[in-house]
């Protein structure tokens, strides 16, 4: 299955065992707009510190978390360039009326004919199919 990652559902799975497994399943197809990737690499070192202090992870122990994030990203995600769907960025905005700031995952969808994997409801309406954690699990589970 081909599927844009939403940001957020991106640094969850990132952050547990389970998650990581699930972006590394062969039957995924998995692709993120590089301006996501940025937001990404700015928003897992945040978490990572959190979940550092919260439950009193040694910084060991923290800094190999970040670099089996990283990794996972790496094995598993393809980073769009963003010539790779900025034709389609004005088709998007007109579909991101939520939160204008979602239109490459929306482009990337739209070019690449994938769904978008994502937790957030501001992607309804927008045309393209969706996935949550929950029903992507579902349907792993099923196939």
């Amino acid at each position: 299955m081909r599927l844009v990652v939403d940001t957020s559902v991106l640094v969850g799975e990132l952050l547990r065992a389970s998650g990581r497994a699930r972006l590394g399943d062969d039957r995924l197809e998995l692709f993120l707009p590089e301006q996501m990737w940025a937001e990404t690499r700015l928003e897992l070192p945040r978490r990572i510190s959190a979940l550092a202090r919260r439950r009193h992870l040694d910084v060991a122990v923290a800094d190999e978390l970040a670099s089996l994030c990283i990794e996972a990203v790496e094995s598993n995600v393809v980073i769009l360039d963003e010539a790779i769907y900025a034709a389609v960025e004005d088709e998007a905005l007109s579909r991101c009326q939520r939160d204008p700031t979602d239109w490459p995952v929306v482009a990337s969808a739209l070019t690449l004919s994938a769904g978008i994997w994502t937790n957030d409801n501001d992607y309804l309406g927008t045309g393209v199919p969706t996935w949550t954690t929950q029903t992507l699990q579902i349907w792993l589970d099923r196939n």
